[in-house]
């Protein structure tokens, strides 16, 4: 970047192609993408949080800030400007959550159990517990809301600790976790991401 003659001249670099995206999201309810059981791709409805086209600036944000050390919950950006006024309060009360239900009626989601990610925090899993969770059906209250895990090694841990439980006893499993995790929430020890 150089002014010459009271004029800004920008030099850029092009790094990739142009994202083809066809059916951006801006409305008040979006649809993630996510991995579901079998690595069957799902889209999981939430009501935004965010400014509209955040999911494009992620990786940017991510590479700039980094991950918080330290809140109530795992994968948060650190100093993350995209989250709106309104979208803190709504995660604060898992309030952007409720359009899951939609997810649930289809058969896509039960109510407890590990969460459907994005391929991109998949990647972030060791491939013998990546293909493990894959033979489940995925929940919309995760395990980690229940054992409050703020790291990624943590939040596979409560996955796991959850998975093994579920294998032996699984509707005590989830009836156990799902007051567990309402809980925390009505007293505030953890937020949606």
């Amino acid at each position: 970047m150089e002014e010459i003659d009271n004029v800004l001249h920008l030099i850029v670099k092009k790094t990739h192609s142009p994202s083809r995206d066809k059916d951006p999201s801006y409305g008040p309810i979006y649809k993630k993408k996510s991995i579901g059981k079998g690595g069957k791709t799902i889209y999981i409805y939430k009501f935004r949080t965010m400014h509209p086209y955040s999911e494009y600036l992620r990786d940017f944000i991510v590479r700039q800030n980094g991950y918080a050390k330290s809140g109530d919950g795992i994968g948060k950006i650190d100093r993350d400007f995209r989250v709106t006024g309104w979208g803190h309060f709504m995660r604060k009360y898992w309030l952007d959550e409720l359009p899951q239900f939609i997810n649930v009626l289809k058969g896509e989601l039960k109510l407890v159990g590990i969460r459907p990610l994005s391929s991109s925090f998949l990647s972030e899993y060791p491939k013998d517990f990546l293909k493990e969770r894959l033979n489940y059906k995925m929940g919309l209250l995760p395990p980690y809301a229940a054992h409050i895990h703020k790291s990624i090694k943590e939040y596979i841990d409560s996955e796991r600790k959850y998975l093994a439980s579920y294998k032996n006893h699984p509707l005590w499993t989830d009836i156990k976790y799902f007051f567990w995790i309402l809980f925390n929430i009505a007293t505030n020890k953890i937020r949606s991401q």
